[in-house]
């Protein structure tokens, strides 16, 4: 359990962070899906942890992993269903996390080439590569049928 707070906490709010700021008005599907796919695992989270956030953490003025760390000190007490969801989402979020990265790894020459003059953004360096997903390498192109595929589960 300790383990899996610790990894929301150092994985899963830097990358809500990202995903919202950079996805939010993001033209490509994608983005969107995978922002969304993020928001119901949050609210499944916070639906499933509610009585203990409430019990343990009502106190706490949520914003800046202040409710994961409050998680994170009661961890012994949460409830069992809590506990799975908050296994759940960690699960979900690094798959997410690690997939996201691979694509800018596998992407990287793309970025700084055919999407070198995009100002980055509103998921707008994300619909450059889709938009010339045809010429991109084949290891961004795998990377990018990745991400889509994520996106479409």
């Amino acid at each position: 359990m300790k383990f899996t707070t610790r990894l929301l906490a150092t994985v899963w709010l830097p990358l809500l962070a990202i995903v919202s700021i950079s996805s939010v008005s993001a033209q490509s599907s994608v983005g969107k899906a995978i922002l969304e796919k993020l928001t119901a695992k949050v609210s499944k989270l916070e639906s499933a942890c509610a009585k203990d956030i409430k019990k343990y953490c009502r106190t706490v003025t949520p914003g800046e992993g202040r409710m994961i760390y409050c998680m994170q000190a009661h961890e012994d007490k949460i409830s069992p269903k809590c506990a799975f969801e908050l296994g759940d989402a960690a699960a979900s979020v690094q798959i997410t996390a690690d997939v996201l990265k691979d694509g800018v790894i596998a992407c990287k020459a793309e970025i700084a080439g055919v999407c070198g003059k995009i100002v980055p953004g509103q998921g707008r360096i994300a619909t450059c590569l889709l938009e010339n997903k045809s010429t991109a390498s084949s290891g961004c192109a795998e990377a990018i049928k990745k991400i889509e595929a994520m996106a479409a589960q």
